[in-house]
């Protein structure tokens, strides 16, 4: 059973353990030790996945960032966690360079060793890395295997950046599971439909992640699973139902998926059932996660969360725990409550509620209502400022429906406050490197619309 596929080539268990102690013994020899951190390209290969188990052997922690990085952004990173190394990979042996001049780190108590940092996405202010323990990365993965029955004999393909959670917890998964990790090698260069069709193709994939943008394109494209999939994981942001359906009418194995950075990803998952769907229901929790938040009928609140797989804290110069928890908690901006049968929903974030004519408006809620609209593929709602009503929606969309079709149904079947008054048409929502929606580059294009859909088809 391979450890590692990549393209035609494989490396057994054996195989990959050996690199991985030979790696290790190398990275002692030039002085890396326990509790420290190495920052390295996240660029898919065996050299990462070799030192990603290098580094667990060592107990070190890697932080991988996007291949690159721009040099100042990349030296305000290295202060920022108090990075000790610096990984080049170079052709045949990688190279490991220093990058403070006290390496004097003294090496923390074993369970409070991190495994890794991860740079969060931003969208609740200035980007910070989260520093996840082992036992956190540990604690994710046995609860993730056992929830989604991964295996020795199952194999998971990975598209996903690896400096994103999403891509990088999918080897250490594989690697508790003994499963093996299918890796995509060209994921900087984005999202390839045709690369991933070929892979599901060889049908030896049984789990797959995406987010819906991705998920999306697949089912543009006419790809549909192969017999051996049985968990399609899709996640990252909001799934709206439409897509959803699609996905489960062409047969699609589909899991719904909530989860974050700070998290080690998922903390709650389910399989998505058409005949008795909710948009905004996710599922049960993972086991010994906790939650704080309203039952569903009450207003909703932030999410207040802790479990084994919770993050120490955000990274700063001395990685000391605690930053950005409250007694042990994370308080999220994501709005939520829990069902009768104490399943997850999720309605939106708190800082994406926008005040329209004194409504309260959930842009998630609008979203998931536009996309039934006919000829509506993919729709994205962002709020622009408005002279008389403090906001106002704009929709950027792609689909066939010409912009004044859509105001039309719009205005059938929305009220006031919903109702997108600006209309975007595109061939595709922008997506950033992760796969996501760019709600910056939507923004752009809503502000440079004006009011009414005569003037806003796109191609």
């Amino acid at each position: 059973m391979p450890a590692l596929c990549i393209g035609e080539h494989g490396w057994s268990y054996a195989e990959l353990a050996g690199l991985a102690e030979a790696q290790a013994r190398s990275l002692r020899e030039r002085g890396l030790g326990a509790g420290q951190v190495v920052v390295c390209d996240a660029e898919p290969g065996l050299d990462l996945i070799v030192l990603q188990h290098a580094l667990a052997r060592i107990g070190a922690a890697l932080l991988p960032v996007r291949p690159g990085l721009p040099r100042s952004t990349l030296s305000a990173l290295l202060r920022q966690v108090g990075a000790e190394w610096r990984w080049l990979p170079e052709a045949g042996r990688g190279r490991l360079v220093a990058v403070r001049d006290d390496l004097s780190t003294g090496s923390p108590p074993v369970d409070q060793r991190l495994a890794v940092l991860i740079q969060t996405s931003g969208s609740g202010g200035k980007p910070k890395a989260v520093m996840l323990t082992q036992a956190a990365v540990l604690a994710s993965c046995a609860l993730i295997n056992q929830c989604l029955g991964l295996g020795p004999g199952d194999e998971w393909l990975c598209c996903l950046p690896l400096q994103h959670v999403g891509g990088l917890a999918i080897g250490y998964r594989c690697a508790l599971a003994g499963a093996t990790l299918r890796l995509q090698t060209r994921l900087a260069e984005g999202f390839d439909a045709a690369a991933v069709a070929a892979d599901l193709a060889r049908d030896t994939v049984t789990h797959l992640s995406l987010v819906p943008p991705m998920l999306a394109r697949l089912l543009d494209a006419g790809v549909g699973p192969p017999p051996s999939l049985r968990v399609l994981l899709v996640g990252g942001q909001a799934l709206h139902s439409a897509l959803a359906r699609r996905a489960v009418d062409a047969g699609w194995p589909l899991h719904v998926t909530y989860g974050m950075s700070e998290t080690c990803s998922q903390i709650a998952t389910a399989p998505y059932v058409a005949a008795d769907a909710v948009p905004t229901r996710v599922g049960p929790l993972l086991a010994g996660v906790e939650l704080d938040c309203a039952r569903c009928g009450q207003p909703p609140r932030a999410l207040r969360l802790r479990g084994p797989m919770l993050m120490a804290g955000y990274a700063n110069p001395a990685r000391r725990p605690g930053d950005g928890l409250r007694d042990g908690w994370l308080i999220t901006s994501d709005l939520g409550c829990v069902d009768a049968d104490d399943a997850l929903h999720v309605l939106g974030r708190a800082d994406d509620v926008l005040v329209i004519g004194g409504v309260n408006v959930l842009p998630a809620a609008v979203e998931d209502r536009l996309v039934r609209a006919p000829g509506v593929d993919a729709v994205a709602v962002v709020g622009v400022p408005h002279p008389i009503w403090g906001r106002t929606l704009a929709a950027c969309y792609s689909g066939n429906a010409a912009p004044a079709e859509f105001e039309g149904w719009c205005r059938a079947n929305l009220p006031g406050a919903e109702r997108p008054r600006r209309f975007i048409r595109c061939a595709e929502l922008p997506l950033l490197a992760s796969g996501k929606l760019d709600r910056a580059r939507i923004m752009t294009l809503a502000r440079a619309e004006r009011e009414g859909p005569g003037a806003s088809a796109r191609s």
